[in-house]
């Protein structure tokens, strides 16, 4: 199963520089929790950019680079192969960015991991696939900053009949 994991600010804003454009203590926990000795799926500038290397996780990076080698992390490079060949699986693949995975990625993915931030920030990134038509809330929690949802995918006959 491909699920996704993203953080965005009220215009879908994800980054600036290759960076998150904020630092919520409580959004990074999250993170951690729904990602620890799971499946990840980034792209090679998302990886590369880590400030430190994710421990506890399974890590597939996707590069266009032939002789890209990631340290501690497997390769692929071919995406929607991936998609494809595990959009059916009962492992969860949790993709984790950047822009150009997340897009391509959003249709295969039947759950997700939202951190809605609650105030507007300087962002070069967003995250403009994003149709809230088509998840339905499985969980709910306000915090302070941002409000956390998991989200299930409608499936086609759900989305017809609204």
């Amino acid at each position: 199963m491909i699920s996704f994991s993203v953080a965005f600010d009220p215009n879908k804003g994800i980054g600036i520089k290759g960076a998150l454009p904020w630092h919520l203590k409580d959004e990074l926990k999250i993170f951690k929790r729904n990602t620890l000795y799971k499946n990840i799926l980034m792209g090679q500038t998302t990886y590369d950019g880590l400030p430190r290397k994710l421990k506890d996780r399974y890590i597939t990076v996707v590069s266009i680079d032939p002789d890209y080698v990631p340290e501690d992390a497997e390769v692929t490079h071919d995406l929607i192969g991936f998609l494809q060949e595990h959009e059916n699986d009962d492992t969860e693949y949790i993709v984790c960015g950047g822009a150009s995975i997340y897009r391509q990625a959003y249709p295969y993915a039947k759950k997700a991991y939202i951190s809605f931030v609650k105030e507007e920030y300087e962002v070069d990134t967003w995250f403009d696939v994003y149709d809230e038509n088509d998840w339905e809330v499985t969980v709910e929690e306000d915090h302070p900053d941002f409000i956390y949802r998991e989200l299930r995918r409608k499936d086609s006959t759900e989305q017809a009949v609204e």
